[in-house]
């Protein structure tokens, strides 16, 4: 569906991906950075929110003949500009303009539609253009949105996503009738509820009334619904998508939805959260080293252009203690640093009864239970990054990958997968387990922290049931909140009781996954553990990161051994430590490929401890 036509269009590169971004107040707060790179077309007079960011779409249009008169001279300084590849204008342009009807990169709706093309294009030497892409049953339905869609079909775009396009209006009382069909702002409007910058319309701009009563039907619906028509009818091979989740496109169903990120294919994870304590530094710095080893990278290859931030957040002072550390190691690890935007560190203040944690559950009650430190820690972690861009990891020093690129294939699943609040693990270990704990899905998890609606849950639902909950139950946990609330809803009362109503409504918000297999536990045996990961790591490509206590305490012996790092090694040191050996000698004494370190003695001593019988033969 190339352009053709005896007069070509200059730097005109069709193909792939074009964004169409309409004005709606959706976009407030939009940062068109995302769209470096991506072919967009804007429209009639986002041009003055342009201007203020110096940025600039591939093409632009304008249809509206009011919209013309009032921004002709705006216009025609954007084409002059020469930063714009097309134009797509109504024909009252050339009506004011007469010398743009032979421009290269101007285009007019009265080339393709033949009622505009016999009223007025003729007139300016225009000549049809025969489209599939324009060819509809629904000829009075003209918006500036729904003819971009189709222009950017015709240019030969094969995937056109609707931004901005929120298809609601609300009548302003600094605007009055021209006539009919036209309206006039008297004053620029303090708050404008239309538009994504308030000052979109100023006093003295002319427009087109957006839904007049000569149509029987709301003019912009119908537009995008004769679109959508047209196209399946005439086999135009474009996909059409709405990313704008509040746009009644959405809400009524008339195209389907998918995320810009993962249209975009653009990185979908926005922070790392590590929370910390005092007794929690040096395994963390051990964490920094293992990530900057090759097998352990957390992107394998170049970091995505939208890296996320790195945020400790400790739980006081004494654990802030080694951001100068930190901050130490990460200048001399260059290639970990660059996975990373900003690397922040959150300090709360917690102490007494907020910062417990008792792992025995047991002993004298408390007013925020026996976990309230990690509690704490954990809702401190999800106000830290309110606002931030795009999902969070978060995990505890415990958490160790398995496999290089995990954040890239974190970053890949969120991209594919239908949104979610929480993903995470259920428990896979071999530890035995209340009848709470045995569905939950661990802490160590993806959380949509972006997300209003989950952020708003967080404060309406989750901080305070827990809040609530550990006045009878102080051993309760943040992460087994969800798993309470299932416990408590009773579906045999359907609509009469709330919890089972809330539970109805959000349950498809959490999601068991393979990416971070649950694996930490105390009364398995090593050897089990072991077996564990050697399965998850040939059987479970999706896992990338496991939450075991007994692994990540090896970081620091693999450190210390100097063997070559691999999953592969951590592996090994946690059959010897269930075998009972001793700690690898230092680096320099290293001298057998393969499984370093197995001197004779080291042999000796694990036959001994594991076949006692043989142990007289050996001594």
């Amino acid at each position: 569906m190339a352009p053709a036509s005896d007069r070509t269009l200059l730097d005109i590169k069709p193909a792939g991906t074009l964004v169409v971004l309409g004005n709606g107040p959706s976009l407030r707060g939009f940062d068109f950075e995302r769209l470096s790179g991506v072919a967009t077309l804007g429209m009639n007079a986002a041009y003055r929110h342009w201007d203020r960011i110096d940025w600039r779409p591939t093409h632009y249009a304008c249809l509206d003949d009011a919209l013309i008169e009032t921004h002709k001279s705006e216009i025609l300084r954007l084409i002059a500009e020469d930063k714009i590849s097309s134009f797509f204008l109504s024909g009252r342009m050339l009506e004011l303009e007469p010398g743009l009807a032979d421009h290269p990169k101007v285009r007019f709706l009265d080339e393709f539609v033949p009622h505009w093309l016999k009223r007025r294009g003729q007139n300016h030497g225009l000549t049809f253009i025969d489209s599939d892409a324009f060819r509809t049953g629904q000829d009075a339905f003209v918006t500036t949105g729904a003819y971009s869609v189709r222009y950017a079909a015709w240019l030969g775009y094969d995937q056109i996503v609707l931004l901005g396009i929120d298809l609601t209006y609300h009548g302003l009382p600094e605007s009055e009738a021209i006539d009919d069909l036209r309206l006039v702002m008297t004053e620029t409007p303090k708050h404008n509820p239309n538009y994504f910058f308030d000052d979109y319309q100023r006093q003295g701009d002319a427009f087109q009334v957006p839904n007049p009563e000569s149509h029987d039907q709301e003019l912009h619906i119908a537009a995008f619904e004769a679109v959508r028509d047209d196209f399946l009818r005439e086999q135009v091979p474009v996909s059409l998508i709405n990313a704008n989740r509040l746009s009644r496109l959405n809400a009524e169903a008339i195209l389907p939805f998918a995320e810009l990120g993962s249209l975009l294919n653009e990185a979908s994870l926005g922070a790392i959260i590590v929370p910390l304590t005092a007794g929690e530094q040096d395994q963390a710095l051990d964490n920094l080293w293992l990530w900057a080893q090759p097998a352990f990278s957390p992107f394998l290859g170049a970091a995505p252009k939208r890296r996320p931030d790195l945020v400790f957040v400790c739980n006081n002072a004494a654990a802030a203690a080694c951001e100068k550390r930190v901050r130490a190691f990460l200048t001399n690890e260059p290639v970990l640093r660059d996975c990373f935007d900003q690397v922040r560190f959150v300090t709360l203040d917690l102490s007494g009864d907020a910062d417990i944690y008792r792992r025995e559950n047991h002993g004298p009650r408390t007013n925020q239970g026996f976990r309230a430190g990690p509690n704490n820690l954990f809702f401190a972690a999800m106000d830290a990054v309110r606002g931030h861009w795009g999902h969070a990891l978060y995990i505890e020093t415990d958490c160790v990958p398995i496999r290089p690129d995990w954040l890239g294939q974190i970053n890949r699943h969120l991209q594919g997968a239908e949104p979610a609040w929480v993903t995470g693990s259920i428990y896979r270990g071999s530890d035995a387990l209340g009848p709470r704990e045995k569905r939950h899905i661990n802490g160590n998890a993806i959380y949509a922290t972006s997300d209003p609606a989950f952020q708003q849950f967080i404060d309406t639902v989750w901080r305070p049931r827990l809040a609530a909950l550990v006045v009878e139950h102080p051993e309760m946990p943040f992460d087994c909140v969800i798993e309470a609330l299932y416990e408590k809803a009773d579906g045999r009362q359907g609509d009469d009781d709330a919890d089972w109503r809330l539970m109805r409504a959000i349950s498809h918000k959490f999601r068991y996954s393979a990416l971070i297999p649950n694996l930490t536990g105390d009364t398995a045996s090593l050897h089990m553990l072991a077996d564990q990961l050697q399965e998850l790591i040939g059987a479970s490509p999706e896992s990338c990161i496991v939450h075991a206590r007994r692994l990540a305490a090896l970081i620091a012996p693999l450190r210390d051994s100097g063997s070559k790092p691999s999953i592969i090694e951590l592996l090994a040191l946690l059959r010897e430590a269930a075998d009972g050996l001793p700690p690898r000698t230092p680096a320099s004494q290293h001298r057998r490929r393969g499984q370093h370190a197995w001197t004779v003695a080291r042999v000796r001593q694990g036959l001994a401890r594991r076949l006692p019988p043989l142990r007289r033969f050996m001594d």
